[in-house]
């Protein structure tokens, strides 16, 4: 079979994967209805069958995460006949309010998410009358969800998913679900320390003591993310809080949605004018310009400046700048900017943004900078542009190992960074794991794309999609 069939071949599969996936999460949404709404300054969605049951239940997102993270769990108790609500924290997803930077203290940003809670606890029961409350909250959330349910009347079952709170007690609360990860080892400890608090047992047993419950169990093959959307979760969170376990396991339809489309370039890429000359330095002088670009980068982040009153991003784009001049100055590579090279960066753009992007934020997380993001995704251009435009031209050319050590210094440097400056650069941590996603993602596609037209168009096609992804993801705090 000849090379052109088989790329017609793969990219019809691709095709067909990606329309199939489509249909299956557009089904899924429309057997619930589904209503977006502002509770006060909170972003937060509604969903609901038939209100079967007479129960309200709060589903809450971790750190770095957004309701659309929740969707599967919002979906599945839905259709078990509970009311939900699911909503965006404070410096998360569509909120449009930084979170104050005292992580520290249980009066500072802990006591502003269990107020936010507290508040969607109240305004609900006023929008829907409905007084029963069970709460479901994912990794920061779950010490969240258990602090609010003390304080709230009427309060029902609390389901924990990769759980770590100091408030669980032997009297509270009365009935509790704890699911981790099957990677997740220390967080399963965590797990049955809370269920040994009222009686012995094991993964998969409930233990009963007077009007207390207590169960944890693990998701088989995944961690702290993939729980979120494992059969098991969604099975034992739907029979814990009451109600027909008929899960809605949109996780796999959603990966390969994501991975279609990810394919879906290849093609594309492939019709972009061929560039006339490359230039690719020798592996010695490309390693030195990484290590030397690293330190530089590391110490200007670690200042801490802060960008529009939001911690952390001005260090970033200090960073992200300098590392970018210092690796073209080292690798002596001017850039020259001709037609095709505006052609490759739209096409990346184009597809990056306006179908990978828009598709990861309808169905599996908050990708769409609004806001405040939206004039910070503006200002991360630049810097972000000059330091995708030196990592393109760093690695232009060269093996997946080649391009990953070459990449590790500058991603060491910023760990370290936040190491030395954790109240300021070490808040926008997230970033760190959005840098690893954006090279498996966006730099492929850019590697595709630089393969036909050079490493210029990639470059900056590749920066403004970085500026985007780290401006739409990461956490918002004051400066």
């Amino acid at each position: 079979m000849s090379a052109i069939r088989v790329s017609y071949l793969i990219t019809t599969i691709a095709l067909a994967i990606a329309v199939w996936s489509v249909y299956q999460l557009e089904r899924a949404q429309s057997l619930v209805e589904i209503e977006q709404v502002l509770l006060g300054e909170t972003p937060a969605t509604f969903y609901e069958v038939d209100r079967t049951k007479d129960s309200l239940v709060v589903v809450s997102h971790g750190f770095g995460g957004s309701w659309q993270m929740m969707q599967a769990i919002s979906l599945t108790l839905a259709r078990a006949g509970h009311t939900v609500v699911a909503f965006d924290y404070i410096g998360h997803g569509r909120h449009t309010k930084p979170l104050s930077p005292a992580v520290e203290t249980l009066t500072g940003t802990m006591e502003d998410l269990v107020l936010q809670t507290l508040d969607v606890v109240e305004k609900t029961r006023a929008r829907t009358g409905l007084t029963r409350v069970s709460f479901v909250g994912h990794s920061m959330a779950t010490d969240v969800i258990v602090r609010t349910a003390q304080r709230v009347r009427s309060s029902g079952a609390v389901v924990a998913i990769s759980m770590y709170s100091d408030a669980v007690t032997p009297t509270h609360p009365k009935r509790l679900l704890v699911v981790s990860g099957a990677f997740e080892s220390r967080l399963r400890d965590v797990a049955l320390e809370a269920v040994a608090q009222i009686g012995r047992a094991q993964e998969g047993e409930t233990v009963v003591s007077g009007d207390m419950a207590r169960r944890a169990v693990s998701a088989p093959w995944v961690g702290h993310v993939g729980v979120l959307w494992s059969s098991l979760t969604l099975t034992e969170i739907a029979v814990w809080l009451g109600g027909r376990p008929a899960p809605v396991a949109t996780g796999t339809w959603i990966a390969a949605l994501l991975f279609a489309i990810l394919i879906l370039f290849r093609p594309l890429a492939s019709l972009l004018p061929i560039a006339d000359a490359r230039y690719r330095p020798g592996t010695g002088r490309a390693a030195l310009a990484a290590s030397i670009a690293a330190i530089a980068a590391g110490a200007a982040a670690s200042t801490g400046w802060p960008l529009v009153g939001l911690a952390g991003f001005g260090a970033l784009g200090l960073a992200f700048s300098l590392w970018g001049v210092l690796v073209l100055l080292i690798l002596r590579f001017t850039p020259r900017l001709a037609g095709s090279d505006l052609v490759a960066g739209l096409l990346l753009v184009v597809w990056g943004l306006g179908v990978f992007a828009l598709a990861l934020d309808r169905y599996g997380a908050a990708f769409l900078p609004t806001g405040p993001r939206a004039s910070l995704a503006l200002l991360l251009i630049p810097p972000t542009v000059i330091f995708a435009l030196a990592d393109r031209v760093l690695v232009d050319g060269r093996g997946m190992f080649a391009r990953i050590g070459l990449r590790l210094p500058f991603l060491a440097a910023l760990f370290l960074a936040m190491i030395v400056s954790p109240t300021e650069v070490g808040l926008v941590f997230t970033v760190l794991p959005v840098m690893v996603l954006y090279w498996l993602v966006y730099g492929t596609m850019a590697t595709w794309a630089a393969r036909r037209s050079g490493p210029v168009g990639a470059g900056i096609g590749a920066g403004i999609i970085l500026a985007w992804a780290i401006a739409a993801s990461t956490p918002l705090f004051q400066g």
